[in-house]
């Protein structure tokens, strides 16, 4: 994820195409983990114009094994696969918005919604059960059930969805500029969509709810609809 600021009122292009913008001049940018490319930044004020190449580098993900899930969540039925169409489609409808113009996250930054270890990184290539399937887009806290889950960061509730497929009972919190959080296999959701909510409250409890082999947290962070890695955003 990065942090850029322009003098306002500026219009600022990205890749040729014009991006949200905050009222006092910032904005975010995500890089996609398969993405090759440097990304061109410009910005234009009146007649004034300014750029920037942001670089994009090579990196080595490394390969994630987990055996012994269910296979109804490696191969799911045709009726769930529709089922994990319209939970993705929830989640990438509110992605695709960017209404929230609004830096939440500022002045704080980051914490960690739970402390633990950590047993699944952002980035890993996934093989279940012996079948390779999508990238991880997360961090994964290997908690106790019903661990209190805390707010990462300011921001107001998107989404407060239960029984999701794979997801399981589902929290997205919308943190401003198109940057938001979303917590899986929840036990319990503590809040609802429109509440408004400060970094360290209690927002759920840890479960195993969905695509789960145990009790854990998946927190993943999205900006626009690209997944970016947490752990890059915690104390900075």
């Amino acid at each position: 994820m990065i942090l850029g600021k322009v003098e306002p009122p500026s219009t600022v292009y990205v890749n040729g195409k014009p991006y949200p913008v905050s009222a006092r001049g910032y904005f975010v940018l995500g890089v996609s983990r398969l993405r090759k490319k440097d990304i061109l930044v410009w910005s234009k004020t009146g007649g004034k114009k300014a750029s920037k190449i942001v670089r994009v580098l090579a990196y080595p993900w490394p390969i994630q094994r987990i055996d012994g899930l269910p296979n109804t969540y490696v191969n799911p039925s045709p009726e769930n696969v529709k089922r994990i169409r319209n939970d993705n489609r929830k989640v990438r409808s509110l992605r695709m918005a960017m209404a929230n113009l609004i830096p939440f996250f500022l002045k704080k930054g980051f914490i960690t919604p739970v402390k633990g270890p950590i047993t699944g990184v952002f980035g890993s290539q996934r093989i279940l059960n012996g079948k390779p399937r999508s990238p991880h887009h997360g961090l994964d806290f290997a908690v106790p059930m019903n661990t209190l889950v805390r707010c990462p960061a300011d921001g107001i509730v998107r989404l407060a969805a239960r029984n999701m497929y794979l997801m399981g009972n589902t929290l997205v919190i919308d943190h401003g500029l198109g940057v938001q959080s979303i917590f899986m296999h929840l036990n319990r959701i503590s809040v609802k969509v429109g509440d408004a909510v400060k970094q360290g409250d209690v927002i759920g409890r840890v479960g195993k709810t969905g695509r789960a082999t145990g009790p854990h947290l998946h927190w993943g962070i999205t900006v626009g609809p690209i997944p970016v890695d947490p752990a890059r955003l915690l104390d900075r």
